[in-house]
């Protein structure tokens, strides 16, 4: 457990916002799915509820893959100068 506050403490307020927000938009997809079970027809899901979850699946990986993958873009780089500035230096 104290490894999870350490790598929390890490987070910028922006990762924060982000993983809260994925978390409550997924949080509410599933909510929208269970009760279209309970709507009129029981126990069949229509169509739009299944595509409001489908889009709401999307935009939660576009928020945590689009900032995974920059984050990684921009250490690659940093990497990159970092290594030419060696070779330039030696």
């Amino acid at each position: 457990m104290r490894h999870l506050k350490q790598e929390f403490d890490k987070l910028t307020f922006k990762e924060v916002i982000i993983y809260t927000l994925a978390a409550v938009a997924f949080m509410a997809g599933l909510t929208l799915l269970f009760i279209g079970l309970y709507i009129q027809p029981e126990g069949e899901i229509h169509g739009s509820v299944l595509t409001a979850f489908g889009s709401i699946c999307v935009f939660v990986a576009s928020l945590l893959g689009i900032s995974f993958h920059y984050a990684n873009e921009l250490d690659n780089l940093k990497a990159n100068i970092q290594e030419r500035l060696d070779e330039i230096t030696k």
